[in-house]
């Protein structure tokens, strides 16, 4: 059962690093979006690139109130959900087959 335990803790971890490299680019696009200059430096087109993973289908379902995007703030509270549940589920669950 081992096996499977450090699968699913493995799981885990490589999950937590992909909510945290999305939640670092979603917080640095909105960032970001406040400053002109930046708007087609290479270094923002990649950050847009990693965020737009998850706020491109976002913003099919919440539509921007006014000139209000609020789907940086329902993507962070998403990634934080998915975070603390089921990367947490995944690693309990590891702990619980040793």
């Amino acid at each position: 059962m081992f096996v499977i335990s450090n699968l699913l803790y493995a799981l885990a971890r490589v999950l937590q690093l992909f909510i945290y490299i999305e939640l670092f680019a979603v917080i640095l696009s909105a960032l970001l979006s406040w400053i002109t200059p930046f708007r087609y430096s290479m270094f923002r087109q990649s950050v847009d690139a990693i965020a737009n993973i998850l706020l491109k289908p976002l913003r099919k379902f919440i539509p921007p109130i006014g000139p209000v995007d609020i789907t940086p703030m329902i993507a962070i509270l998403l990634l934080v959900f998915l975070d603390n549940f089921l990367v947490r589920t995944l690693m309990d669950l590891a702990v619980r087959l040793r």
